[in-house]
């Protein structure tokens, strides 16, 4: 696996943020990234960056809770949110970062072996994860392209 040590810039998003469990990632996904351009739309927010996933304290155990941020990166923009949303600006990070080309369908081995060389390589992780789709077709296409990010100490 081809990883490396990145600085991950500031980034102000439009979230939709709840509780959930890796389980029912993908029927949130299903239910809200659709609603979530819309309402980015009749903002007049600038959505031309790739979407994001935020996990914020995700364990792997696909029945633990963890905070999901399905964020769309956005220009500097003041505009008034509707409920369900927040507009905030996450701070920049330093992370553990891979490239998966293909399927998603069957992420877990690869996070495996990611957390593997992360701890071979003596860094500490965070509570962050994020997943950027840089190319996204669905989740078991060839074509998919996914920055994992691990944020690290």
């Amino acid at each position: 696996m081809n990883t490396q040590v990145k600085e991950v810039p500031t980034q102000k998003y439009f979230i939709y943020r709840t509780e959930t469990t890796l389980l029912n990632v993908n029927a949130i996904a299903m239910r809200e990234i659709e609603t979530l351009y819309a309402t980015a739309g009749q903002l007049g927010l600038d959505t031309s960056a790739p979407l994001e996933f935020i996990y914020w304290g995700a364990t792997g155990d696909v029945e633990k809770p963890f905070i999901l941020e399905i964020a769309l990166p956005v220009g500097d923009e003041e505009v008034t949110i509707p409920a369900h949303y927040e507009l905030l600006e996450h701070p920049s990070f330093k992370a553990f970062a891979y490239t998966h080309h293909g399927d998603f369908s069957n992420i877990m081995p690869v996070y495996k072996e990611l957390f593997n060389q992360l701890f071979a390589q003596g860094h500490k992780p965070t509570t962050q994860t994020r997943e950027v789709y840089i190319n996204w077709v669905d989740l078991t296409s060839s074509e998919n392209v996914t920055e994992i990010l691990l944020g690290i100490e």
